[in-house]
């Protein structure tokens, strides 16, 4: 059935040509991935995803018939040493109208807000990796919102996920939200207060305010009544380092704050330069890094040990690797970029350094962008690097070679 629907899909696009609601968007997206055998975590690449080459392709359908609007997805991902994986998405479909020269929507939306680059505090019901190689189109949340609106100002009411209570990732999870934005001159100030089960209180403010022509600055500040961390309860344990299940737990913390600061510099000649700082206390410290390196090698040492399966091994080891399933793996970043595209120009090179100041380590990534008329082409490689123990120096993985070509119709 999803083969069916990715052909139909397909079949769909001469006809977006004649429909000024109908649009089409075709995608593929090769990544080459090399691993690193130094790794402490090296030998979870088997069981794990790091290290494979993999490619998706989709087709994306918008489309919007009076109120109503969709998107949705079809894509098919083929990675090295497995069986492809095919899916229909339906990223939004929401409805809207105005009542009482308000608007009232309902449906299934993407609901990412703030105004940074590398990281986005203020995304509080849905929050994008900012910091993948090439990102699509989310998968949005349901929701019922009001929203109010003046000329320099607007309010919203929103209620994500209605029904529901603490889910199993915090994107599902209900909550309402209160959201409001404000121009004045030339800031853009917005702030945000949210109440759920699984961070109770959030409230948090952010700002752009363009300072000339070639200038502006941003910030964001989230203060969190609690937030989660996943931790490996093999850690501190003396004996055999194995566990028969899932050795990882989520452990609750009070009174966070995540901020982030920057800017960005654009000039005459279209050379730009944005630099950014920010802190998140959800994601590890260089000690708490070290703690779950060291348990992996531990673990590694026991390969080959009689009575010792190396499955258990590669299994122990994989739990760990989910340590990189996060937006920010050290609390504190610095990212700085440079990139350069002539007004009315069609190509953007691009240079990116993150660096984590804590443990020393690094991610350069280079990229290029050619942009024609109904026609995109994207292509990158991106490095992990820096100290020995470094989180970033500790990857499966240490190069990404990737590429993508979009078309529309």
């Amino acid at each position: 059935m999803r083969c069916a629907m990715l052909i139909l899909l397909s079949g769909l696009m001469p006809l977006s040509a004649y429909s000024a609601d109908l649009a089409l968007k075709l995608r593929v997206i090769p990544e080459y991935h090399r691993d690193y055998p130094n790794s402490p975590f090296a030998l979870a690449a088997s069981p794990t995803n790091f290290g494979r080459d993999r490619s998706r392709q989709e087709v994306e359908l918008r489309s919007k018939l009076a109120d109503i609007n969709l998107v949705a997805t079809a894509r098919s991902t083929i990675q090295e040493d497995s069986r492809p994986d095919n899916d229909i998405i339906v990223n939004e479909i929401y409805y809207e109208t105005t009542l009482f020269e308000q608007r009232l929507s309902l449906g299934k939306k993407i609901l990412s807000w703030d105004v940074g680059f590398g990281f986005r505090p203020l995304d509080v019901i849905q929050q994008e990796n900012r910091r993948a190689v090439f990102t699509t189109t989310l998968e949005g949340v349901p929701y019922i919102a009001w929203e109010k609106f003046t000329e320099d100002s607007a309010w919203m009411v929103l209620f994500a996920n209605p029904g529901r209570g603490k889910a199993g990732a915090p994107k599902d999870d209900g909550s309402l939200a209160l959201k409001y934005y404000l121009r004045a001159g030339n800031t853009d100030s917005h702030a945000v207060a949210r109440v759920s089960e699984r961070y109770r209180f959030e409230t948090g403010a952010a700002f752009t305010r363009v300072a000339d022509e070639g200038l502006q600055w941003h910030g964001s500040l989230l203060y969190q009544q609690r937030y989660e961390k996943n931790f490996n309860r093999l850690i501190g344990t003396s004996g055999n380092p194995l566990a028969s299940s899932d050795p990882l737990e989520s452990r609750s913390f009070k009174h966070g704050t995540k901020a982030l600061m920057g800017f960005t510099w654009t000039g005459v000649s279209g050379v730009s330069v944005l630099g950014e700082a920010w802190y998140d206390p959800s994601a590890y410290s260089a000690n708490e890094w070290r703690e779950v390196i060291d348990l992996a090698r531990r673990q590694a040492a026991l390969l080959g040990t009689p009575g010792i399966p190396d499955s258990a091994v590669q299994g122990n080891i994989a739990y760990s690797t989910r340590y990189f399933d996060r937006p920010n793996l050290l609390r504190k970043n610095l990212l700085w970029r440079l990139s350069h595209r002539q007004e009315g120009g069609s190509f953007e090179p691009a240079l990116d350094f993150l660096y984590t100041p804590e443990d020393g380590g690094r991610v350069v990534t280079i990229s290029f962008g050619y942009e024609g008329n109904r026609y995109r082409i994207d292509a990158g490689l991106r490095a992990f690097g820096g100290k020995r123990d470094s989180a970033y120096r500790s990857l499966p993985e240490d190069r990404i070679v990737y590429f993508a070509a979009q078309a529309s119709f």
